[in-house]
């Protein structure tokens, strides 16, 4: 494996910020296209800028400072990624960012997915945060689309003020849970392991069924050893808080499951939503049970 720090989503998301409007957004992802040229459906434009106007909208009514929009699958995914400002620095300047992500992978843009997760600065991997909010919510936004009406303008819409306070309590709940996180990977990084303990824990963290196919448990087995690889070599591995430490093991594994998948495209899918993710979620497990 190559090591290499940089970000997942760089070359498929685009940078933004808040003073662009959901339009600037649209065109900056390059997201403003229409595929339907038949005048009864909805443009997909059209049901991409209600998304991205959802998105601006839940972030600054959480204030939280988006940074990022891109899609995914052929952009059956549309995504945004806003910093928590949540954020917190383990021994030697070991610094993690909290993010809240959101997204939709339905054709009517309808259900928004809201993800929390960290970003280690110094290798760009990630770790999903689980919390006590609501994995879902409603786009308020979306409007039924009549080819004889004009579409709404941007300034119609607007959170009520029970979506208002939603917004808020799941974004504070995200926050919580990250601070909570903050203190479990203290303790991980003052938790040191042995070298027959990493081993131990990486064949455990990428272990298959036993009615998996042989072809699934060597291709296991490989992922096991490049994340042991990568517990003594992938940048931030040298940092005191990662080294021979049950953090290190763990930002091993987030660090090696990013960068499994054969495009840049399939890797961020796996590591938000995927396999890859569930991996991930297995090793902060298994990197407790040793504290």
């Amino acid at each position: 494996m190559n090591w290499e720090n940089e970000k997942l989503w760089a070359g498929i998301g685009v940078e933004v910020n808040a003073s662009l409007s959901s339009r600037e957004m649209l065109y900056k992802a390059k997201l403003d296209w229409e595929v339907s040229k038949i005048p009864s459906q909805r443009p997909k434009s059209h049901a991409n800028q209600e998304t991205l106007r959802f998105y601006k909208a839940y972030f600054d009514c959480g204030n939280a400072e988006i940074e990022t929009v891109g899609s995914l699958d052929g952009a059956r995914i549309i995504w945004s990624l806003a910093r928590l400002n949540e954020d917190f620095v383990l021994p030697e300047k070991d610094e993690l960012k909290g993010y809240i992500l959101l997204a939709s992978r339905h054709e009517n843009r309808e259900k928004i997915e809201v993800h929390f997760l960290t970003l280690r600065s110094v290798s760009n991997s990630m770790l999903k945060i689980s919390s006590k909010a609501r994995p879902t919510v409603k786009n308020s936004f979306r409007r039924s689309f009549k080819s004889t009406l004009p579409f709404l303008s941007e300034s119609s819409l607007q959170f009520d003020e029970d979506m208002i306070q939603r917004t808020k309590k799941t974004i504070e709940m995200g926050r919580a849970a990250i601070s909570a996180h903050a203190k479990e990977a203290q303790l991980l990084t003052e938790k040191k392991v042995t070298d027959q303990i990493a081993e131990t824990y990486m064949n455990e963290v990428f272990k298959q069924d036993s009615e998996d196919s042989e072809e699934a448990k060597q291709k296991a087995k490989a992922n096991a050893q490049s994340a042991l690889d990568a517990f003594g070599n992938a940048p931030g591995q040298n940092l005191v808080s990662a080294q021979m430490t049950a953090w290190g093991l763990l930002t091993a594994v987030t660090y090696t499951a990013d960068r499994l998948g054969k495009t840049p495209d399939s890797r961020l899918r796996q590591t938000w939503f995927g396999p890859n993710a569930k991996i991930k979620k297995r090793a902060l497990e298994l990197a407790l049970k040793l504290l």
